[in-house]
């Protein structure tokens, strides 16, 4: 991810995307939770649910924003496809650099998950983001010991990934992200024994993330004998693997992949 592209994203086309976000949030019929896990501002989530909250089913839906931009609060129409399914939906936020690096964003996320663990059987867990946010989402779902760690009886079984910076070594600056390597998705071994579903999202003309990471992350997937999925959009750009929130292209492709 190219921090020069990246602001220039912020400034030029994120604000209508924005826009597009409260809109469709605004026509949701939710309830909203603000949970606090730490003493920082940063560190709380939204807990989203809709009037067909079923019990033991949890989805972690992570923001983007180059891990420095984004609030939960913007995507909250993401909760959308899982609500519909009798979800709960959690939506963490996390400190940001300068006041910590990669260990503190990472660190925050595990003790997300751990404040939501609760004594209820989960039966469905799933991990899903976009951008900054799907990398996270895919750190998440590699390590299934961070989640008995925290207190859940099973791991996630289902992740969704859009537009993810996955491959962290094809980062530029690469010095940025050097001292990161233990968070890198695509250097992680996937565990045979922890066996789930993947379903991957990426715009052919992203030009702040390749497509490549997740085609990568794809062929490293589908080597270890996961189940997973690209859907590879055509002329789609950085944003385009979101549109979906919206009832754009991928819409009906997410819908079946989170269903039963």
């Amino acid at each position: 991810m190219e921090f020069r592209r990246s602001l220039l994203l912020n400034a030029v086309t994120l604000p209508a995307y924005w826009k597009e976000c409260r809109l469709a949030r605004g026509k949701m019929t939710v309830s909203e939770e603000h949970l606090t896990y730490g003493k920082d501002r940063r560190q709380y989530a939204i807990v989203v649910r809709g009037a067909g909250c079923r019990p033991g089913r949890y989805a972690f839906y992570f923001h983007g924003g180059a891990w420095t931009f984004g609030r939960p609060e913007a995507f909250v129409p993401a909760a959308g496809p899982w609500l519909e399914q009798g979800y709960t939906v959690v939506l963490p936020s996390y400190r940001r650099p300068p006041v910590v690096g990669m260990h503190g964003i990472v660190a925050d996320c595990r003790a997300a998950i751990a404040a939501v663990a609760g004594p209820e059987t989960t039966t469905h867990l799933h991990v899903g983001g976009i951008s900054a946010g799907a990398h996270l989402a895919a750190l998440l779902a590699l390590r299934p010991t961070w989640w008995h760690a925290a207190g859940w009886a099973i791991a996630p079984q289902k992740a969704l990934l859009c537009a993810g910076p996955l491959v962290l070594a094809d980062l530029k600056p690469r010095a940025i992200f050097r001292p990161y390597a233990a968070y890198d998705p695509f250097g992680i071994p996937v565990g045979v024994a922890h066996r789930m579903q993947w379903q991957l999202l990426h715009g052919t003309d992203d030009a702040l993330v390749s497509h490549e990471h997740s085609r990568k992350f794809y062929d490293k997937l589908t080597a270890a004998g996961q189940v997973a999925n690209l859907m590879t959009l055509p002329g789609g750009t950085h944003l385009d693997s979101g549109r979906w929130m919206f009832g754009g292209v991928g819409e009906q492709r997410v819908k079946e992949f989170l269903g039963e």
